[in-house]
């Protein structure tokens, strides 16, 4: 008896649940027909000129969107726009460092010429023939060597090792001071 009773239950709810779809979808119809197919702003045109500038905006917008930031710098370094001291060091140090240098030549007892060049922050040792660096002597000359890199020649001049210029300070040369 109580299944019977269950099964009523259920078939009820069922019919209920379906009664209410209809209505639902009964409202629902009504309201979009009541939607008019054209609009009631049809009669108002938008002007040339209007439209070329909402296009001009739109295509804008979109470009944005489509636009990819790639930066391989830090921009909020601001290392990359004021550089101090200590900046202007390092890139000093890196510039000597990267710079192939005639240090000195010199003959050894057998009459060898003899070249001493500077390059990566150590003093290299070479002969006619030799390589340093990727680069081949080709000549040593009591003032220069001739060497070949990536098959070019180039002269190497005997150069005494850059030292950095000191910046005048302009704020002590023009009586201001720097503690504002």
């Amino acid at each position: 008896m109580q299944l019977r009773f269950v099964k009523d239950l259920a078939i009820a709810l069922i019919v209920i649940l379906l009664g209410i779809m209809v209505v639902r979808l009964v409202v629902i119809d009504r309201t979009i027909s009541a939607i008019p197919d054209s609009s009631v702003h049809i009669q108002e045109s938008v002007t040339d000129t209007l439209m070329s500038r909402i296009r001009t905006i739109e295509n804008s917008i979109q470009d944005r969107k489509d636009f990819v930031f790639n930066a391989r710098r830090d921009p909020l370094r601001q290392g990359n726009i004021i550089k101090d001291n200590v900046d202007r060091l390092k890139e000093f140090e890196e510039m000597v460092r990267n710079t192939f240098r005639l240090a000195t030549t010199a003959i050894d007892e057998y009459g060898n010429k003899i070249a001493y060049i500077e390059y990566q922050d150590a003093l290299h040792e070479a002969r006619v023939g030799e390589a340093v660096a990727g680069r081949r002597i080709l000549e040593i000359n009591d003032r220069n060597i001739r060497y070949s890199y990536g098959g070019s020649t180039y002269t190497a001049n005997l150069m005494p090792r850059p030292v950095m210029e000191e910046e005048p300070n302009q704020y002590l040369r023009a009586g201001i001071s720097g503690n504002w």
